[in-house]
């Protein structure tokens, strides 16, 4: 077992704080108290971060989750139907060029820019 303040701790360093820049401290409580009984202190960050964006998901509160540096979204880029999520234009390009972002959002309408 785990404590709230342990996994919202676990949470804010897993997505580099942009946790509290999206949601409230209640809601952030919400979702801890959800877990707090279903983990322990080996429960890694990436699964409290992910359980983050699943948690939201089909609320008006959803977020993706940036693939590259990880970090919480509200708008983004969406690769091929979700298989990557991307924050800015910095992590975008880790994986595309402007011109491979282009040819792909052009010969794939599963790929775009979005606010969720």
């Amino acid at each position: 077992m785990t404590t709230i303040e342990s996994i919202l701790d676990r949470l804010t360093q897993a997505v580099s704080g942009t946790d509290k820049e999206l949601f409230t401290k209640e809601e952030r409580e919400k979702f801890a108290m959800f877990y707090c009984d279903k983990w322990d202190e080996n429960t890694s960050d990436d699964v409290i971060a992910e359980s983050f964006v699943d948690y939201w998901w089909d609320t008006e509160r959803t977020c993706r989750r940036c693939s590259e540096c990880g970090k919480l979204m509200r708008a983004g880029y969406c690769a091929d139907m979700g298989v990557a999520y991307y924050c800015s234009e910095d992590c975008l390009h880790t994986d595309f060029t402007d011109e491979e972002w282009a040819a792909e959002c052009e010969n794939n309408d599963q790929s775009y820019y979005t606010e969720w």
